[in-house]
């Protein structure tokens, strides 16, 4: 065999394992955004996700029944003239069909309604609110059901047959992310804030003022040691550690917030640390040199020479962090729990965008779509994060 066909063989072996590559890369993001595109809404991105519901009933006076005039609706749209109310089938956040009230008159008897639950409570549907049950009786005490699942046009056919509801099951929102976004900017304003003068020190003290020794051998070793330990293992630790620190610090009860920004500050401290001293150690002794030659201390020439010549490396040190950060779930899932919140507090239980992909898809039917959802959006921010580092990286090295 030829030198020229060997050559060419290990070309076409190249060619076919990157091919291969970006093959695979590519199904993922057809599938991630082929499953999840159709999910993305501002509803979606900035709604809550626990919805508010109300379970009620009503027993009106015969004179409110029926005589509401039917406003302009759409082809989609059932009027109940019985009780006031236009009904239409839509799709939820998730793209589950349901059927929505599109109209309610002033008058309708829905609108003053009995809480099945709390017999002094008053509670009322409204506009844009998702009907579940509609159960009552006829005029001759007969049972009648509605169910959301049957469609607008049904559940009108029996609510003008009813003369009296005993309970309406409806609810408004639910199914957004809202609250896991607010965590996730949350966790990384805490993280950054407890990581980067911790990685940054320790960055210094390596590269600056620590001279080449068994020491500062061992330690390096350490926290390459760190950068593989897996992240299960830090979770592990901040369930010890964290969560009984955080209870004290912040009166949390069990998992929260602030047990995870302590534990993935561990676990993006070798990032942090090693980004730092590479960016330190690209810095010319020369800058060093005339800056101590021309009466500057050492501390002096470290935080007025040094480290700002060293800023493009510390930022790219910050993105890759936040990556990191967006990316991890499985510590926080021992440290800030599953339960997904709307109100978001530092001492209590929430979920990133991350834990959040997890939830969906743990329970008994996995919601494929909403998560993929989810996944578009992790991927566009880390696809600009990368993006920014290799912008900061060119622009550092270009300015070497």
């Amino acid at each position: 065999m030829t030198r020229k066909t060997k050559d060419r063989i290990m070309q076409i072996i190249t060619y076919f394992f990157s091919s291969f590559s970006l093959l695979v890369l590519l199904a993922v993001i057809i599938f991630v955004f082929g499953r999840g595109f159709k999910v993305l809404s501002f509803k979606f991105i900035g709604g809550n996700y626990n919805a508010t519901i109300i379970n009620a009933s009503k027993k009106p006076e015969a004179s409110s029944l029926g005589g509401y005039s039917a406003p302009d609706l759409e082809e989609d749209e059932y009027f109940s003239g019985n009780w006031g109310v236009a009904l239409k089938d839509s799709l939820d956040t998730e793209h589950n069909r349901v059927v929505v009230v599109s109209y309610l008159d002033s008058k309708s008897p829905l609108n003053l309604m009995k809480d099945n639950y709390e017999e002094d409570k008053i509670v009322g549907i409204k506009e844009d609110y998702q009907v579940n049950i509609i159960s009552g009786f006829t005029e001759d005490e007969s049972y009648i059901a509605a169910y959301g699942k049957d469609g607008a046009e049904d559940i009108v056919l029996k609510l003008d047959q009813m003369s009296q509801i005993n309970r309406l099951s409806a609810y408004h929102g639910g199914g957004g992310i809202r609250g896991s976004i607010m965590t996730t900017l949350l966790l990384i304003v805490m993280t950054l804030i407890i990581a980067l003068p911790l990685g940054i020190g320790a960055a210094i003290f390596l590269n600056e003022y620590q001279t080449e020794n068994k020491f500062t051998t061992i330690l390096r070793s350490f926290i390459d040691m760190l950068t593989g330990v897996p992240s299960v293992i830090y979770g592990l630790v901040g369930a010890t550690v964290f969560i009984p620190l955080s209870q004290a610090v912040a009166a949390a009860r069990g998992p929260n917030v602030l047990a995870g920004a302590f534990t993935l500050a561990v676990i993006i401290l070798p990032v942090i640390i090693k980004t730092t001293e590479e960016a330190l150690r690209a810095i010319p002794d020369s800058f060093r040199s005339a800056s101590l030659a021309l009466g500057a201390t050492r501390t002096q020439t470290v935080f007025k020479v040094v480290l700002p010549n060293a800023w493009g490396g510390i930022i790219t040190a910050v993105v890759l962090a936040i990556g990191r950060i967006i990316g991890e779930s499985a510590a926080l899932i021992y440290v800030m729990g599953t339960t997904i919140q709307d109100r978001i507090s530092v001492n209590s239980q929430s979920t990133s965008l991350s834990v959040h992909i997890w939830r969906l898809m743990s329970g008994e039917s996995p919601n494929l779509d909403a998560s993929c959802a989810i996944s578009i959006i992790i991927l566009v921010v880390v696809l600009i994060l990368n993006l920014l580092t290799k912008l900061i990286s060119k622009k550092l090295v270009k300015y070497h």
